[in-house]
């Protein structure tokens, strides 16, 4: 039964990639139903990948395209450290280089994870379970993290036992503290919320629309500044 459920989240993110189309990729990659990770070649698995980390941690994880299309299993020891320090940053604040203090309340300080892409990059399409957390990551589907999430994109869902920082949020973001998005589409479900712009229903304590902060519910349905990424999903 599990292969079957692969075979389906093969197809739908395989249908996905027909629609979205494909920026350059590697010249060679390495095709599998199953894989270890991290590893170091660039890979396309249509199956299971299980151990450490998807994204490569290696010297080469800025330059490695990583996409698996089915279930990812991991450790997430990159969100452990991620989710502790990201909270610590983001409760106590820190001053950024133009004098504007950054925390989960400030009007600024939006896509912090996210300022340099990588070449090729890690796309995690169907479903993801970290037991830390995922990083750096293009996620597309369900994810279900311990800690905290920090990617680049994410279409979907994402759950983390404590933070969430997005790029670009099309779906849903729940985190039991804070969650961040610089552009978002959907739903923010958290004590913290904030996003700097985007057509989004934030549920928590404090919410943060660009300016605007409404506490319980917070809603912008306002055409959204778009601009954040352009960055195609291959």
């Amino acid at each position: 039964m599990c292969r079957h459920l692969i075979s389906v989240l093969i197809i739908i993110t395989s249908f996905r990639t027909q629609v979205k189309g494909q920026e350059q990729l590697p010249a060679h990659i390495d095709t599998s139903f199953f894989s270890w990770s991290p590893g170091h070649n660039h890979k396309v698995v249509n199956g299971i990948t299980v151990g450490w980390t998807a994204h490569p941690w290696s010297t080469w994880s800025d330059t490695t395209f990583v996409k698996v299309n089915g279930v990812n299993l991991e450790v997430g020891p990159l969100g452990i450290i991620g989710g502790l320090y990201g909270t610590l940053i983001g409760l106590v604040g820190v001053e950024q280089e133009k004098g504007k203090r950054v925390s989960f309340f400030s009007n600024s300080g939006y896509a912090s994870t996210t300022y340099v892409y990588p070449t090729y990059g890690t796309y995690i399409n169907g479903l993801s379970v970290s037991i830390g957390g995922m990083k750096e990551t293009y996620n597309h589907g369900l994810f279900l993290n311990g800690l905290s999430g920090f990617c680049y994109e994410l279409e979907g869902v994402q759950v983390s036992g404590l933070i969430n920082y997005t790029d670009r949020l099309s779906g849903v973001s729940v985190a039991a503290l804070a969650n961040v998005a610089t552009e978002a589409k959907g739903l923010q479900i958290g004590l913290i919320n904030k996003c700097q712009t985007g057509k989004v229903l934030q549920i928590g304590l404090f919410n943060r629309i660009g300016r605007r902060v409404v506490p319980v519910i917070n809603l912008n349905w306002k055409k959204v500044q778009t601009g954040t990424s352009t960055r195609h999903v291959p």
